[in-house]
C-alpha cells in the first residue's frame, strides 16, 4: 500500500535495537559506499550502539515499515546554551514529498528544545539543492561556511 494512503498513520519514534534489520535498506540508500563497510543488520546495530551516548536517532514508521530516519546531537559549548545539530535526515524515495521529512525534523526540534538547545544547525551538500530548498522552507537560513580537511595520511584507508 503506498504511503500516501497511510500518511496520517505515520509515527515518528526513537529508534530501538530491533530496528537494525529494517534500517538496512534505508542505510544502503542513504550512505551507499560511504558507510565504509557492508550495510548488514549487525553493522547497523553496532553503529546504533556506538552513537547512543551522544546522538539521538529517530525513525519514521508507516504501514508497518520504516520509511525514514533522522539523528540529532545536542552539543554543549562555551556559550551559555547548547546548540543542536540534525546530523542525518533521510526518507525513502517512495515516501518523499508526503510530509515524512517534516515530521522527522519537527520531532528532532522538540527533542532539542527539551535538552535546552536554542538553535538547530543542519549541514547538507552544496550540490544538494533539493535539501537546501527543503531546509529554507522549514525556516533554516544560511549563516556560515562549512569547511573540512581530511586527517588521514594519503594512501591509508
Amino acid at each position: 500500500m503506498p504511503l500516501k494512503t497511510r500518511a496520517a498513520s505515520l509515527r515518528v519514534r526513537l529508534v530501538n535495537r530491533e530496528d537494525a534489520a529494517a534500517l538496512v535498506p534505508l542505510f544502503e540508500a542513504f550512505y551507499g559506499t560511504y558507510f565504509g563497510e557492508p550495510v548488514l543488520e549487525g553493522t547497523v546495530a553496532r553503529r546504533l550502539r556506538q552513537v547512543e551516548s551522544f546522538e539521538t536517532v529517530v525513525v519514521a514508521e508507516g504501514g508497518g515499515r520504516l520509511v525514514g530516519f533522522a539523528s540529532l546531537r545536542v552539543t554543549p559549548s562555551l556559550d551559555p546554551t547548547p546548540y543542536a545539530e540534525m546530523t542525518e535526515l533521510f526518507v525513502e524515495a517512495d515516501s518523499r514529498r508526503l510530509g515524512v521529512a517534516s515530521r522527522l525534523w519537527k520531532y528532532l526540534e522538540g527533542l532539542a528544545k527539551e535538552q535546552g538547545a536554542t538553535h538547530m544547525v543542519v549541514l547538507t551538500g552544496r550540490m544538494n539543492t533539493e535539501a537546501q530548498t527543503f531546509y529554507r522552507n522549514a525556516g533554516y537560513e544560511q549563516y556560515a561556511v562549512a569547511m573540512r580537511k581530511s586527517l588521514q595520511t594519503p594512501g591509508t584507508p
